[in-house]
């Protein structure tokens, strides 16, 4: 029976030795695991700060975008009515350069048309010889 123990004692101490002898075997490459798999955590937490960071000025960004269309959408609106204008100041500028050409160019029967309109008004203008603008 003492040999029994004996036996059990030797051959429990020679399962013991090969556990530790296989775990430990590759302690090295167990220890260079244990630190690549530190660095990734600390990565993914470094990675994980950075998408919700990201997220917010993704928001924020989207926000800003939808502020600015709505601005483009009014100042849209404004450049039309401006360039209606545009149009009606440039038909003026057109008929008003029209009419200093006509101003400009003296007409010979402007005292004869007056002396008509002053007649039918009642009032009688004999216009001068001299030639003048005025």
């Amino acid at each position: 029976m003492t040999w029994y123990i004996l036996l059990a004692f030797i051959l429990g101490w020679w399962i013991g030795y090969i556990v530790f002898y296989f775990r430990y075997q590759h302690k090295d490459t167990v220890n260079e695991l244990r630190s690549n798999l530190k660095e990734a955590a600390k990565e993914i937490q470094y990675l994980s700060n950075e998408l919700d960071e990201y997220v917010q000025q993704n928001a924020i960004l989207k926000q800003k975008v939808t502020e600015l269309l709505e601005k483009n959408d009014d100042l849209n609106d404004v450049v039309a009515e401006l360039s209606k204008y545009y149009v009606h100041l440039k038909k003026a500028a057109e008929k008003s350069t029209e009419l200093n050409k006509f101003l400009q160019t003296p007409s010979p029967n402007v005292e004869e048309k007056m002396e008509e309109i002053l007649k039918a008004n009642g009032n009688f203008w004999a216009p001068s010889k001299e030639k003048t603008f005025f």
